[in-house]
Parts: C-alpha cells; sequence; structure tokens
C-alpha cells in the first residue's frame, strides 16, 4: 500500500486552495470558451437580439488572426545559445546544435503553431516544458507541450505565476490507466472530484474517466533556496508525489525549481499572467458587421423580389400570373389597372450599407490587418517603393508582437538547457545538419555541459528568425545588387564597405564583413610586398650608358 510523507494538513491545504483558485478563474474560463465559439463562427448565440433576422456570419475576425498567426510563423524563432566566458564556447556551440535537435525531436514547430493560434484567440498560451522518462526508447527526453488555460490554476492576484503559491494542472483520465499506473488508488476513481473542469464540447462523456491533479508548489530549504516539488492526486488519494521519491525528495523535482509552465501573452493586464486577444478586441465590430450583413442580406432578398397586390374580384388567374412558364394569363371581365398592381420594397439606404464597410475597415484597423498588408493598395498608392514603405510601417504591430513572443521562447530554451544538464546523463546520438545540407553525428551528455556544478556554466539565448518570407528575401537580394552596382565588394572599397556595412541591420551581414576583412588582409599583404621588391630594383647598379662612372 502506497504511504505518502504528505500531512493531511498539507493535502488539504492544496484542496482548499484548489477550489479557490478555481472559483476565482470562472470568469476567464467562460471567456475562453466564448472566444472559442467566435473562432468557429458560432457566436450568434451571444449577438442575437429580440429581432429574428438571418443569422449571417463573416469571416473578417478570422482573417485577421489567420494573418497575424502567417506573420508569426514566418519568423518562427531559431534559438542561438551564446557563452559568458571564453572558456564556455565549446559548450555554447554544442548547445547551439542540440537545442533545434531536441526541438524538432518533440514536433515543437507543430506546438509552436498551435500555440500560436490559441494565444492570438484566448491572449495567452500556456507551454509545459516537462522531462518525460517513458520517451526516446525510455532514454527520457524533452517533452514540450501546448498546454490548455481552462486546465491551470493560480493564486489569484499574481502576475507571475512563479509567485503563486501552488500552481494546479488538472486533467481527466482513463480510470483503467489509473489503475494500472496506481494500483494503490482503489475506490477513489470514478467518484466526483473536488471540481469539474469546463470543456468547449456539450457532449465529451467523463463516465470511465477521473479528474487528476498535478499540484506544483516550492519548498524553502534550511539555507534559503526554494525547490520545486509536485503532488499528484485525485479525489482525496494523493497518487504520487516527488517528496516521496529517495531520488527527488531532497533536491526537488527539477533543478531550475520554476515551475515547468511558461505563459506567453499576447496583450497583458494587470494583476493577472493572463491577457487579453485578438478576438476580445475586435468581437464587438464583427458582431456589427455581421448583424449590418444579415439586415442588408434580409432585404435583398425581399426587395430583389417582385410581389403582386390583386383584388379579390379582378377576374385575374393567379396561379398562371405567379408560374413563370406561362405566356398567357387569363383575365374574367375588364382588366383595370386597380386590379393588379406590382408591390416591392424599396431597398436599404446607401448610408447602411457604407456604415458597414466603415466597420469592416475599423476591424482592419483595430487589428493591423489593413489591405497593403497583404498586398492590396488603396488610395491610388500602386508604386512598389510606397507599398513596401506602407507595409514596414504597418509591421510595428506584428514586430511587437513576435518581439514578446520570443521573449517565451527564451525561457522555454532556458528550461531545456536545464532539463539536459540534469538528465541527460547517459551518451546520446544526435544528428547535425549544416546549412550546406551537409550532416554530421556526434554523442553528447550532461558530463561535457556541467562544468563544476550543475548550474554552471551560465549561457545567454539570441533569438533569430529561421527563415525570412519571400518580402524578406527579395528585399535583401536587391540591396546586394545595389552593393554590387555602388562597387562595394571591389578591393579598393574593402575598408569603405566595412564601415557602412557597420552601421546596418540585416540578416549575412557578420558573414559578408568578415569576407571583406579576408579581402582587405589579404590586399594589405599584397601592399606590404611591393614596397619590398621595388627597393631591392632600386639598389641592383647599373651598366653601360646609364651608368654615372667616368663622368
Amino acid at each position: 500500500m502506497y504511504q505518502t510523507t504528505i500531512s493531511k494538513e498539507r493535502f488539504a491545504d492544496m484542496q482548499k486552495k484548489l477550489i479557490a483558485y478555481v472559483n476565482a478563474k470562472k470568469e476567464f474560463d467562460g471567456k475562453v470558451i466564448q472566444n472559442d465559439k467566435w473562432y468557429r463562427a458560432q457566436h450568434w448565440d451571444f449577438v442575437r437580439g429580440s429581432t429574428e433576422i438571418p443569422e449571417t456570419t463573416t469571416s473578417f475576425l478570422f482573417n485577421a488572426l489567420a494573418y497575424k498567426h502567417a506573420e508569426i510563423m514566418d519568423n518562427y524563432p531559431s534559438p542561438n545559445v551564446l557563452a559568458r566566458e571564453e572558456n564556455d564556447v565549446p559548450q555554447a556551440e554544442m548547445l547551439s546544435q542540440i537545442i533545434p535537435f531536441e526541438l524538432d525531436a518533440c514536433n515543437f514547430k507543430n506546438t509552436f503553431s498551435k500555440a500560436t493560434w490559441y494565444k492570438l484567440k484566448n491572449g495567452v498560451v500556456p507551454y509545459g516544458v516537462f522531462f518525460n522518462p517513458e520517451l526516446n526508447g525510455g532514454l527520457g527526453d524533452i517533452d514540450i507541450q501546448r498546454l490548455d488555460i481552462l486546465n491551470i490554476f493560480w493564486e489569484p492576484g499574481v502576475e507571475d505565476i512563479q509567485n503563486s503559491r501552488y500552481l494546479f494542472l488538472v486533467n481527466m483520465v482513463d480510470n483503467d490507466e489509473l489503475r494500472t499506473l496506481y494500483p494503490h488508488a482503489g475506490d477513489a476513481l470514478g467518484q466526483e472530484g473536488l471540481l469539474s473542469i469546463q470543456s468547449r464540447e456539450q457532449h465529451v462523456d467523463f463516465q470511465e474517466k477521473s479528474l487528476v491533479v498535478d499540484c506544483y508548489y516550492k519548498v524553502v530549504q534550511p539555507d534559503g533556496k526554494k525547490i520545486l516539488h509536485m503532488t499528484k492526486f485525485t479525489g482525496d488519494t494523493v497518487l504520487d508525489s516527488s517528496e516521496d521519491r529517495p531520488q527527488t525528495a531532497q533536491s526537488g523535482l527539477y533543478a531550475h525549481g520554476h515551475y515547468p509552465v511558461i505563459f506567453d501573452v499576447l496583450y497583458p493586464m494587470d494583476g493577472t499572467p493572463v491577457g487579453f486577444g485578438l478576438i476580445d478586441l475586435s468581437k464587438n465590430c464583427q458582431t456589427y458587421v455581421d448583424k449590418l450583413d444579415s439586415i442588408i442580406s434580409e432585404n435583398a432578398l425581399i426587395s430583389g423580389k417582385v410581389r403582386w397586390l390583386v383584388r379579390d374580384n379582378g377576374g385575374i388567374n393567379e396561379e398562371e400570373l405567379l408560374d413563370l412558364s406561362q405566356d398567357i394569363v387569363h383575365v374574367t371581365g375588364s382588366l383595370r389597372d386597380e386590379n393588379v398592381r406590382e408591390f416591392q420594397a424599396n431597398p436599404l439606404d446607401p448610408y447602411i450599407i457604407q456604415h458597414r464597410l466603415n466597420k469592416i475597415e475599423e476591424l482592419k484597423e483595430l487589428t493591423g490587418n489593413r489591405d497593403f498588408m497583404q498586398g492590396g493598395s488603396s488610395g491610388g498608392v500602386t508604386a512598389y517603393g510606397a507599398i513596401v514603405a506602407l507595409q514596414e510601417a504597418g509591421n510595428k504591430l506584428s514586430r511587437d508582437i513576435i518581439n514578446n513572443t520570443y521573449e517565451s521562447y527564451k525561457q522555454i530554451i532556458y528550461m531545456c538547457i536545464s532539463l539536459i544538464r540534469q538528465f541527460f546523463d547517459e551518451d546520446r546520438q544526435i544528428r547535425i545538419t549544416g546549412e550546406d545540407g551537409s550532416r554530421k553525428y556526434i554523442k553528447f551528455s550532461n558530463k561535457d555541459l556541467l562544468g563544476e556544478s550543475v548550474e554552471s556554466p551560465v549561457f545567454d539565448i539570441k533569438i533569430l528568425p529561421e527563415k525570412s518570407n519571400p518580402f524578406t528575401r527579395l528585399s535583401q537580394n536587391q540591396m546586394a545588387q545595389e552593393f554590387y552596382n555602388m562597387g562595394m565588394f571591389r578591393p579598393e572599397n574593402a575598408r569603405q564597405a566595412i564601415m557602412t556595412l557597420g552601421m546596418m541591420s540585416f540578416e549575412g551581414k557578420d558573414k559578408l564583413i568578415h569576407e571583406l576583412e579576408q579581402m582587405l588582409q589579404e590586399q594589405d599583404a599584397v601592399a606590404a610586398q611591393t614596397p619590398v621588391e621595388s627597393t631591392q630594383k632600386e639598389k641592383t647598379p647599373s651598366s653601360g650608358k646609364n651608368s654615372n662612372q667616368g663622368t
């Protein structure tokens, strides 16, 4: 029978705090579920009024999210590990090769893409950075996941989740799996838990599942250092705890001592670690666009149909009148104008149509998704340079979002480095692919990275876009042509070219400067040899007519 060292008082405090955290977060969870409905264009439940009108939906808001997602993925981050001390350069270079391989092994690009959609919708996306001992054939490996904010609970009022007293991750797990992993769970499985998680889907069956809670918390050691522990429980039963394991009881679950969850926030809010997203910002405009579109659509159907006012005793055959295939309509008696009259509704005032267009433009302004950002032109702007200038000016919002994403990405990389130091005890072989497509295979373990202790050496992380978008590549190609036409690649202009490039910023600049410096060194070496040869020729004695001897 499993016996835990967690005291009843501490376990009761965990359960009490979990209920408090859940109740404090209900409003935010409701907003997340509503945003998902907006994302799926199922938002008429929230905007329907008392007037019954056709429920048309437009995708302007989705288009704004799709464009932002494409921009961020065009600037997919790539880590570059930098050493703070010269002696640590080899380890930094090795990590710069290991980290991309580890990210690729856990399919992080796909995770990043899904997380970007989630962030744009809800204003925040949580990443979980764990070490999974079951991966890599039982050797264990890094596992980076996109978590659901609905299943995470923290202390109300904190802006950094690392300052929360507890951090709870909850999930529904099959009872059969729990019985296999934790035989001592017994009758606790299937019982009604402390809370029920909100679900986006209304028809999810949880009958054969149990609510499992991962409670992360920090314990202060006598020396003042905080270590991280995790206790897993369901209902009133403790399933597992890092405090009960000999290898983690004193050192903690992870050496870095932080909660293994990182919040990537779009637009931050004070007093909370979460933020708001593009749907929160723009759904009011989208509401009026759809309402006006419904009114216009209904009017188009009504005003576009011809109706007839027919007098009861007018003697007109109504069936033949309505049947468009009939060339002849029979009339009994004399036909007068008052017997039948065409009736058609008036179209809407053009102001209403213009107001809808204004709301669409407002939505584009709010999301930074104006026409020229997608290659369109308006206001008579057709010149390539003018469109490029407009796009660059409009990219400020996107660059700000991307820079914030990079900051969260840095924290993920720092956690990955710490997990490599802590868990990669055995030699592993990885494949390194060079820029020219060449491949090499290296073996490594944490012994190559530890140094004197687990927390040394210290590295810095510089994030660069992995790939440039087609527009950026086109701009760089044109810039290279301009450099060539100006003569910057001529040997005699190498010194001036280096000074000019030093004031510029673009991808590949360092490589270009290095090649120019090599060209300059070769030029200086040739120049250094030339005077010596000339001097030797001058010292050679002349003969014949040109000799001054005997003058």
